[in-house]
Formats: structure tokens, C-alpha cells, sequence
């Protein structure tokens, strides 16, 4: 690391010049993956000034390698008065490719149903209730900095923010989707504004934060519009079982060539474990009703294959009930061949569509 200073006015301070080096190369070298995994997080002084930083990201402009490099930090994100805040700031490197920056190169040009000329291609990901946020806009406003303010020369980092709905009071941290799926992960939600408010619409690193809009401001922005559930997909290391998981539900599903023999509802020694950890999981924060389902390919009869899901779901069923307590009640059904998730005419597509569906509701607070 170097302290040796530069024309712009934000390399002043020792701080900024340490990051400078390693973000944004600190003259003509660019900083490799290496240097930036040193990059200081915490507070750091910038000309003076009290600096949080959380993180860092690189991408290319439109994720095309031969297009500009981007790189910036994450500031923080902060519970204001109805509402939460990103702060962060951005830029390109000295001899990144090229030769000036503007803020329409960090982030698309337009994006439905912002206005143009915005950046508001970021999100911010509560991984604990599965919700993702998008920048907040009321029809006219969009609650975001003008990428026109993020404007400047090549190794400047100017600082921008995004106003996004209030989040869960509880949720202590979350993950920042910058442009083109750049994450910085583990971000602390912090309360309050950042201060001092800079002179600028989007200041420079070490000059103040962008003025944030007021409650009243905000009053208009509809928090629902640009608030989504999201999917959690995950299995167990055998692959016997994959969940997929929303706020509201829980769906696994069981693969029937590891539960059963061929043409048998006669459990085998190795569906135990993965049923215990269904009935673990029911127990906890299950609720409402847990419907079995059991499904089989197109080989064979449909008359016998209809039986043969219904007796399947049963033998799950018969597993799960008495380990999964008393918040829940049990109903099992089979569908025989008539529910297939891939073809029957291949033999890969038969063994995804013998199957069962092990789906409950979850408990709000969960």
C-alpha cells in the first residue's frame, strides 16, 4: 500500500488512498482479486470523515468482460423513517478501459417501471424471511441517485444511494444485489442516516453523503409494488429429498427409487433418515394441514400405479405423523401416473416422476 497522493480531491486523505490502491488501482495498475480481499471494512477515515464500509464488488459494464471494469463499495444500509437506505459509492479504475466514468455505465440504461437515467438496478435480499426489495418509486419519483450525479473521472468514487422499503425490525442483516447480480453478502442494517450530508447530489468519497428523501417524500411510493417472496431450493447431500421454500410453505420431495424397491410401498432402510428430517422440520415450525402425495411413473397399469402412490403416500404418512407433533394433521393421496415432472419416454424422465410430495404451511414467525 502507498501514500503517495493524487490530483483528485478524494485521495487526499491516507484512507482513501489505501483504497484507492486496492479498489481502483491507485494509479496505473489495477487491483487484483487478491488486493481487494484486503480492503479495510469497519469505519476508516476519509478526509476527515467518519467512512463505513461494508464491501466491495467489481463487474463489467453489461457483464461483457471487453466493456468497461466497475468497482465501488458497499456503505451500509440504514433503517430510516419509513423507509431503509443503500449507500454506496462507485466508480472506475485508471486504466480499467476507460477514460472517463459515467454513472449510466454502473448500472442498465432503463429498468420497468423506474424512469430512465436511475440507479435502480440493485435489491436487497432478506435471506432469513426469503424477501428481496427493489428501490421504491410512487409513479413520478424514483427514490434512487440520477446516474448523470455519479459522473466523473477515472478513479473517482463517487457516492450514491437507493431508498427501499422498510424491512423486518428484526432482521439485523442483509445481502446487496448491486447491477447484473454483483452481491456483497452480510451487510449490518444500521439505524439512522448517514452524516454529514455532502454538498453534492452524489459526492465524492470523504465529502459528505447525498441527502436521502424525507417520510413525507416517500408518502406516495407504494412498498408492496417492489416487494417479492422468494424461493429457497435446497437438498440433502444423497439426493433423496429437494425443498423448495417460501415464506408461506415448504414443498419436498422424495425420490421413490431411494424410499422403495421397484413396485413395493415397503419403506427401505435409507428413507429413514430423510424422513426424519422432514419430521424434524414439521415439528418445529409446521402448521395447518401436511399433505403426502404419491406419484409413479407411466409403466404398468394405471389402475395398479394409482394404487401404488396411494399406498406409498401412506407409508410416508405413517412416518411422519407420529414425529412431527401435534400442530399439524396428515392427509394422504396418490396420483398415480397422472402428475409426471419430466417425460416417460426415457428412463431418466421415469425415475424424476416417481416421486413423493411432502407439502405444509410454515408458522409466520418461523
Amino acid at each position: 500500500m502507498t501514500s503517495t497522493p493524487h490530483a483528485r480531491p478524494w485521495t487526499r486523505s491516507a484512507g482513501v488512498v489505501g483504497i484507492a490502491v486496492l479498489l481502483l488501482g491507485g494509479g496505473a495498475a489495477a487491483a487484483t482479486t487478491e488486493d481487494r480481499s484486503t480492503l479495510p471494512t469497519g469505519t476508516v477515515e476519509v478526509e476527515g470523515q467518519q467512512t463505513p464500509i461494508e464491501g466491495s464488488f467489481v463487474y463489467h459494464q453489461f457483464h461483457t468482460d471487453t466493456n468497461p471494469e466497475i468497482r465501488g463499495l458497499v456503505h451500509g444500509v440504514h433503517r430510516v423513517d419509513g423507509a431503509t437506505v443503500l449507500y454506496y459509492s462507485v466508480g472506475t479504475p485508471d486504466g480499467g478501459g476507460a477514460t472517463d466514468f459515467t454513472g449510466a455505465m454502473a448500472f442498465p440504461n432503463s429498468s420497468h417501471p423506474y424512469r430512465t437515467g436511475f440507479g435502480v438496478d440493485l435489491k436487497l435480499i432478506d435471506s432469513t424471511n426469503l424477501v428481496a426489495y427493489r428501490p421504491l418509486y410512487d409513479g413520478e419519483t424514483t427514490f434512487a441517485s440520477r446516474t448523470v450525479d455519479l459522473d466523473g473521472g477515472t478513479g473517482d468514487l463517487r457516492v450514491g444511494f437507493a431508498v427501499f422499503p422498510e424491512i423486518d425490525p428484526t432482521v439485523d442483516a442483509v445481502q446487496v444485489v448491486m447491477a447484473w447480480g454483483t452481491a456483497v453478502g452480510d451487510v449490518a442494517v444500521q439505524d439512522g442516516p448517514l452524516e454529514p450530508v455532502g454538498s453534492d447530489a452524489a459526492p465524492l468519497l470523504g465529502e459528505g453523503w447525498p441527502a436521502i428523501p424525507s417520510a413525507a417524500d416517500l408518502s406516495g411510493a407504494d412498498p408492496a409494488a417492489v416487494t417479492y417472496s422468494l424461493v429457497r431450493r435446497f437438498g440433502d447431500a444423497s439426493g433423496t429429498a429437494a425443498t423448495e421454500e417460501t415464506p408461506e410453505q415448504v414443498a419436498t420431495t422424495l425420490d421413490a427409487n431411494v424410499l422403495f424397491a421397484v413396485s413395493s410401498a415397503d419403506l427401505s432402510p435409507a428413507a429413514q433418515d430423510a424422513l426424519a428430517a422432514v419430521a424434524a422440520d414439521i415439528r418445529q415450525r409446521g402448521t395447518g394441514e401436511v399433505v403426502v402425495t404419491g406419484h409413479t411413473d407411466s409403466d404398468g397399469a394405471d389402475a395398479s400405479n394409482q394404487v401404488l402412490s396411494e399406498q406409498r403416500a401412506a407409508s410416508v404418512l405413517a412416518v411422519l405423523e407420529p414425529a412431527s407433533g401435534s400442530d399439524v394433521t396428515f392427509t394422504a393421496v396418490g396420483r398415480g401416473e397422472s402428475e409426471p415432472v419430466a417425460s416417460n419416454a426415457t428412463d431418466e424422465g421415469k425415475q424424476l416422476n416417481r416421486r413423493v410430495t411432502v407439502v405444509y404451511s410454515v408458522k409466520g414467525d418461523s
